[in-house]
């Protein structure tokens, strides 16, 4: 008997893990669609799962919508999965799979395993850990999939029940600590969301240091506190320079690479300096516009982009960043670009500088600008927080399986 043992182990086992084949664990069944054009079959009680409502990474959430009716069992091939099965999808979307806790049916892209006299929890776990042999059972066929003689004699490195049970448990309050963060990190986001919308729209007003009302809020057209600049460049064919590119949806300014004069195309291009406001003139109407990040500072961008800095006794830049983000904002970019396709749309850069805005003073502006970045950071923090236990998770999978 081919027996094993993990790098990684609660003190108190010491058996070694015997190497069985998953259909010795327990049974399994397949899945089917009742006929979508019979309503009646679509209107019962009992859940039913395609292979879209399990999401990737997440073995322990299965988006519940849709429920058939006793009779769409009888006449079709899906079947009752008892709970605590282990939901495998074998067909479209090879590779994801969720632990089930009730009883449900399954379209025709599953095939469900039952266990007997193991854990659910952990044979999830150990999947997931194998993941990549098991998406390779199916390479080769017309159709990637496997069958289920394939899952029959897939093999498994397997301990006894109790140290199954509390390998799963420990990775279970790995999880919930991420579904915790994750949950964490949304709520963050959604608070920032709401109160951005209440800051630039005045139902939320801050003060100065000594808890004055700032001054009321002025009307200006961008180009009162908008410098486009054109710090031309005269580009030496065997000095290197930084190209930029800026991200859709407000991804920000972020380097192409480093490239010889000789090597870039177009040869009329601009030095761009840190805290300018980039915009993408081709790309604007999908969010394409940020800052100019320090280590960017002195790169390079074609006349495909405008760059602005800002009235310096009018606009904080950081504070119109954010604003720039903002539904109106984003709609004055749209009105202000000409094309017959979204994605052949060139702004207009003059019509758009007419666009009239509402400002705070500047110190009020500084203010707000602090505040949100003071929710950035906490945000941030979270998403580090997340990835770390990720990582954690990670290497858990990698000592605690063989």
């Amino acid at each position: 008997m081919n027996v094993v043992t993990p790098n990684l182990r609660f003190k108190t086992y010491s058996k070694p893990w015997e190497v069985q084949a998953l259909g010795k664990l327990g049974s399994f069944l397949g899945g089917g669609t009742p006929s979508t054009e019979n309503r009646a079959y679509w209107s019962g009680d009992i859940p039913w799962v395609s292979s879209s409502d399990i999401k990737e990474g997440d073995f322990f959430g299965i988006n519940l919508h849709r429920f058939i009716s006793k009779d769409a069992i009888k006449n079709s091939a899906t079947k009752k999965v008892p709970e605590n099965s282990l939901l495998i999808v074998s067909r479209v979307g090879v590779g994801k799979f969720a632990v089930c806790r009730h009883e449900v049916c399954t379209s025709q892209d599953f095939t469900s395993f039952t266990p007997e006299n193991c854990s659910i929890d952990f044979i999830a776990y150990q999947l997931y850990k194998n993941k990549n042999r098991l998406i390779n059972l199916g390479q080769g066929t017309t159709i990637k999939g496997f069958t289920t003689g394939d899952l029959a004699s897939f093999k498994l490195h397997i301990p006894e029940k109790d140290e199954q049970q509390k390998i799963a448990d420990f990775l279970t309050s790995v999880d919930t600590k991420i579904s915790q963060l994750t949950e964490k990190h949304r709520l963050l986001k959604d608070y920032k969301k709401g109160v951005m919308q209440q800051i630039f729209s005045q139902q939320i007003r801050f003060k100065d240091d000594d808890g004055n009302a700032f001054t009321e809020w002025n009307e200006y057209s961008l180009r009162d506190i908008l410098i486009l600049q054109s710090d031309a460049l005269k580009m030496d064919d065997e000095a290197t320079y930084e190209l930029i590119t800026v991200k859709r949806g407000f991804g920000g300014v972020k380097s192409r690479g480093h490239f010889k004069g000789k090597d870039v195309l177009v040869k009329s291009q601009f030095t761009i300096h840190k805290g300018e406001f980039v915009i993408s003139k081709r790309q604007i109407v999908h969010g394409a516009c940020g800052l100019v990040p320090e280590e960017l500072d002195g790169a390079i961008v074609s006349n495909e982009y405008n760059v602005f800095r800002p009235q310096p006794t009018k606009l904080d830049i950081d504070y119109f960043n954010r604003l720039s983000t903002t539904l109106y904002m984003r709609r004055a970019f749209f009105i202000n670009s000409n094309g017959v396709h979204i994605e052949k749309l060139l702004f207009k850069t003059q019509s758009w500088l007419k666009t009239k805005v509402q400002l705070p003073c500047l110190n009020e502006q500084q203010k707000i600008a602090q505040f949100l970045q003071s929710l950035d950071k906490k945000i941030d923090a979270v998403n580090e927080q997340i990835e770390h236990t990720k990582l954690f998770k990670k290497g858990l999978l990698q000592q605690m399986f063989v």
